[in-house]
This record gives C-alpha cells, sequence and structure tokens, in this order.
C-alpha cells in the first residue's frame, strides 16, 4: 500500500485535484448565469403577462366604448327621426276636444262637484260611495285638497284619501289638473289660485258637460278654446312702454298634462319640446317679448327661453304668425308656462297663442 502511495505523482494530484476545482467553479458560474437568465426570462414572462392583461383591458374598455357609441348614435338617430317625424305632435289648445276651470276659494264637509256624470264629495272621512259618486278626504290645506281632488278625477288609487263609487274611476268626461297660476279658457282669464284645469276626453262633442260645485268656487264652463290668452297687465303708462315689464307667469300646459295618447289614455306623462308658438290675434302692434318657464311643483320655476320676439304690423284676426322655438327639452312631468311683455302702455292688451308640441318616448 505505501509502495503504491509512494509511486504517485503529488504534482499530478495537484493538477488533477486544480482542473475539478476549476470545472466545478464554471459549473457554478453556469448554473448563476443560468438563474439570472432564469429571473430576467421569469420578469420578462410576467411584463408579458401585466401587458397581456392590460391590453385586455384597453380591448374590453374599447368594445364599452364602442358599445356605448353605438347606443349614443342610435339614441341620437331616434331623437332625430323623432323630431322629423315625431311620434305625436300636439297644440295646445285644440278646438277637438273643449276646456274648462273650476278656482276654489273654500272647501267644507259635505260640499261637491258634479263632474260630468259623476259627484265628488268632501268628506272629514271615507266610506263606501254610491254608483257615480266618490268621496274626497279634506286634506291639511286648500291646495292639498284641490290637488287630491284632481287625483280622484284622474282616477290615481289613494284608499287613505279617496274612495270610488262604481263607474267613477277615472272620470269618464274629462281630467283635471291643479295649477295655481293664471291660465285662460278661450278669451277669459282665470286668476292665479286654487284651480282646476279641465281637459275633456271626448273629441266633436257638441252635448253640455254639466259641472257645478256647492263650494265656494268660480267656475269657467267647458268651451272650445281657440287660443291662449295672455293680457299684458305688466304694462302701465310711460313714454315708450319705458315702465311697462313682464305680466305674471301663465299656465299653458300644467304639471303632468302632456301624455302620449291624448287624455283618453292611460296619461303616461312624457318628455316634450315647444316646437312652434303660433300668434293667432294681437290687441296692437306693440313689440312684444316671451319667456317660457317650466316646473314641477310650481314653487320653482326655470326659465328656458328668453325674451322670443311675438307680435306683427297688424292686430287683424287670424294672422297665424309662426315662430319657431328652439330650447331644452322639457323633463317628464313638467308644465310649461309664460310670461310676456312689451313696450305697450295699455294694461289690458292682450295676444292670443297657440303652443305645438313635440311629444318624445320615454326612452328618447
Amino acid at each position: 500500500m505505501l509502495s503504491a502511495l509512494a509511486a504517485l505523482d503529488v504534482d499530478e494530484i495537484n493538477n488533477l485535484l486544480n482542473l475539478i476545482y476549476n470545472l466545478l467553479n464554471s459549473n457554478y458560474a453556469l448554473l448563476n448565469t443560468t438563474h439570472d437568465i432564469l429571473v430576467t426570462s421569469n420578469a420578462l414572462i410576467n411584463n408579458t403577462h401585466d401587458l397581456l392583461i392590460s391590453a385586455t383591458s384597453q380591448i374590453g374598455d374599447a368594445y364599452n366604448l364602442l358599445g356605448d357609441t353605438q347606443n349614443t348614435l342610435y339614441q341620437r338617430t331616434g331623437i332625430l327621426l323623432n323630431h322629423w317625424h315625431p311620434v305625436e305632435t300636439a297644440t295646445a289648445p285644440d278646438m277637438a276636444s273643449r276646456r274648462a276651470a273650476i278656482t276654489f276659494t273654500n272647501i267644507a264637509a259635505g260640499n261637491n262637484l258634479v263632474l260630468g256624470p259623476v259627484t265628488y264629495t268632501f268628506v272629514t272621512a271615507l266610506c263606501s260611495p254610491a254608483e257615480n259618486n266618490v268621496q274626497v278626504l279634506i286634506q291639511d290645506n286648500l291646495r292639498n285638497t284641490v290637488k287630491k281632488l284632481a287625483e280622484a278625477i284622474k282616477g290615481v288609487q289613494d284608499d287613505e284619501n279617496i274612495a270610488y263609487g262604481t263607474g267613477t274611476n277615472p272620470n269618464p268626461a274629462c281630467t283635471a289638473y291643479w295649477t295655481s297660476q293664471r291660465f285662460s279658457v278661450g278669451d277669459t282669464t282665470v286668476a292665479p289660485g286654487e284651480s282646476l284645469f279641465l281637459l275633456e276626453k271626448a273629441e266633436d262633442v257638441t252635448t253640455a258637460l254639466p259641472m257645478t260645485s256647492t263650494a265656494a268656487a268660480i267656475i269657467n264652463a267647458f268651451t272650445r278654446a281657440p287660443h291662449v290668452r295672455y293680457v299684458l297687465s305688466g304694462n302701465v303708462s310711460g313714454a315708450g312702454g319705458t315702465n311697462s315689464t313682464r305680466g305674471p307667469l301663465h299656465t299653458i300646459l300644467p304639471i303632468g298634462s302632456v301624455v302620449i295618447g291624448g287624455q283618453g289614455g292611460n296619461l303616461s306623462p312624457t318628455r316634450y319640446d315647444c316646437h312652434l308658438i303660433t300668434l293667432c290675434r294681437q290687441s296692437d302692434t306693440s313689440e312684444k317679448e316671451l319667456d317660457l318657464y317650466i316646473s314641477n311643483d310650481e314653487q320653482n320655476f326655470t326659465r328656458i327661453c328668453r325674451s322670443t320676439p311675438i307680435g306683427a304690423d297688424s292686430s287683424a284676426e287670424a294672422q297665424h304668425v309662426q315662430i319657431e322655438m328652439r330650447q331644452a327639452r322639457v323633463p317628464v312631468g313638467y308644465g310649461l308656462y309664460i310670461r310676456m311683455g312689451s313696450n305697450g302702455t295699455s294694461s289690458t292688451a292682450y295676444c292670443d297663442l297657440k303652443f305645438t308640441y313635440h311629444l318624445y318616448p320615454a326612452d328618447l
């Protein structure tokens, strides 16, 4: 054994060990390099993954944007088509049906309103009314009682405040809308107060539509109104009308009265715009201006059109001077109102007008 060991060359053994050592170092370096490459590759894969997620998100956003753009284009195309060819166009007032008004100054228990075939009785406690009778619970004040009466005429279901007899829900002859502003029935101006703005359902009817009341009230019977009459009560004396101002608000379309299908339908309010104003007649040739307002409570009014010129160089009847209007669309349920002023000086001067409006479906 010792002789065999003595025969080994120490230098060769040392060289062999150095070679093995260098090979191990090279393998170690190679492993480190491979590790670094794997780390870099992993980071690259992660970055690629993030880019793919970002690209997927951007594709999703682009898809949603295209969908929104498509919906917007469809909607705007629908609006344009509806404006060019409206689902319905109406004029206020029109002479196909009649209109009326009743303004209450006091309502007491036991008072009633007879409207067509239906009798509405004001009570302090509801019972079971007979056929063609309706009971309306008196509210905390006159305004709310008149509003509740309007709901009863329209057939609104309110078991705590309205009791309907057979054949009364809704009133078969007309609909009713509350307003507290001035308005007109033909040539007659209805003063501001707690009023019902009444619209007949049927068209071209000539038989009398009865309306009487035992409550303290002023009644303007059903009549075919050819126009809205606005009395320029803001006019006062002064050279060139320098002291004249706008008159009061005047109801054109009461809150909730613009409905698709007319007053004989299901009374579903819809959006609309005032497309055209027709000057039918004026008492003088003074320069006049008109402002449009909207409201859904008659407490807050928003002006949507200011100082539209109204007038002509003649006071002859049936002028039919037409003024095209441009204004924002009126939201569902809002009423339409006007104020007018002139450079005239007569507080009894007037202007007779008609208002044509487009009705828009709920999804436009």
